[in-house]
């Protein structure tokens, strides 16, 4: 009797059918996950490539300039103005007496919060 059994039944067919549908939904659930974190990533990336810049120049200054004062400073320069902003704190004779503390703070739109990436360096009176 199964040697005469040509082509497939409606049932077969209907597992089948079944088995693809559940892994399309499992795909198309995951899709909007993946571009989601491949967009926060590439933010974490923006944020800190704009904090490493900041910084840098900032280490290009003289120990007293104004940009190095004591306090918080605003980018008046924020390249990325309406996604990333780009704040700095620097802190007079910390660690030591003759150094600075300055610490760079980028601000952009994450999927729970606001992201922040910061980094920090150390600037002494003595070059």
């Amino acid at each position: 009797m199964l040697k005469d059994q040509k082509g497939v039944t409606l049932v077969e067919i209907m597992v089948a059918l079944s088995i693809f549908g559940i892994g399309m939904v499992m795909a198309m659930r995951t899709l909007p996950m993946g571009g989601q974190k491949t967009t926060e990533s590439r933010n974490i990336t923006i944020a800190m490539n704009l904090a490493q810049e900041q910084l840098e120049d900032l280490k290009g200054l003289g120990y007293t300039d104004a940009d190095l004062a004591d306090g918080d400073h605003a980018d008046p320069d924020n390249p990325i103005q309406r996604h990333f902003q780009r704040s700095w704190v620097v802190v007079d004779d910390s660690p030591i007496i003759g150094m600075k503390t300055i610490t760079v703070n980028v601000t952009y739109p994450s999927s729970s919060s606001d992201g922040v990436q910061t980094l920090r360096t150390f600037v002494s009176s003595r070059q």
